[in-house]
């Protein structure tokens, strides 16, 4: 692990994680795509998709994986939501085929409310997105409000016992356990039914190698 950064810097790669910006928000996206594979498969696996549904994705960062998705998948319309300007704009350009045939929607939002009305969605996923929650009760709450009844709630996170060991997560970061998770969401009114623990080996810039643990839990309304 790089130990010669600054606190500065340490506190510049968790802001960019949290809300990617500039040249080196592109840094910072292209890293998160290559690391967050594994945990996007999981979380895709998750919501047992079957076609002409309706998907919600929160925080899709450079959406690399969209298209993969909708060409698998038939009849999927799917919809992704950003933070950062400048994870909208390239997800728009990576997947500008899906964009113009409608397939794929790319939608902007301030971080708390849901830019969408009550039961739009079959399916919503998220990864790695819960550790920046301004109001995590909040925004549990609208994901279930967004979810059609019976709809899936596929949610991927690293373990608190695996980020709080890192060096950037002190800023802005919250850390979760499975205990944690599971109360959020039951207090928004979702009841858990099926959860996957993995482990992994990545490679992280600046951070070298690393053994991640995180979770994939799957909930319905």
């Amino acid at each position: 692990m790089n130990q010669n950064l600054t606190e500065d810097e340490w506190r510049a790669i968790g802001q960019q994680l949290a809300h990617p910006k500039g040249e080196e928000g592109l840094t910072v996206a292209e890293n998160m795509q290559a690391s967050n594979i594994l945990m996007v498969e999981k979380a895709v696996e998750m919501l047992h998709l079957a076609g002409d549904e309706k998907v919600l994705e929160i925080g899709h960062g450079p959406a690399q994986h969209v298209y993969e998705l909708l060409e698998v998948i038939e009849g999927l319309e799917y919809h992704g939501l950003e933070i950062s300007d400048l994870m909208h704009k390239l997800a728009k350009k990576v997947n500008e085929p899906e964009v113009k045939s409608g397939k794929a929607k790319f939608h902007l939002y301030e971080g708390r409310k849901l830019p969408f009305v009550t039961a739009s969605f079959d399916k919503v996923m998220t990864v790695n997105t819960i550790y920046f929650w301004e109001d995590p009760k909040e925004m549990a709450n609208e994901v279930f409000r967004v979810l059609r009844e019976g709809g899936n709630f596929s949610l991927a996170f690293a373990q608190r016992s695996f980020l709080e060991k890192l060096p950037f997560t002190k800023f802005n970061f919250k850390f979760y356990d499975d205990e944690m998770v599971e109360e959020l969401m039951y207090d928004a009114g979702f009841k858990i039914i099926e959860q996957v623990d993995v482990r992994e080996k990545l490679k992280s810039d600046p951070l070298g190698e690393l053994e991640r643990e995180f979770t994939v839990m799957r909930f319905i309304k």
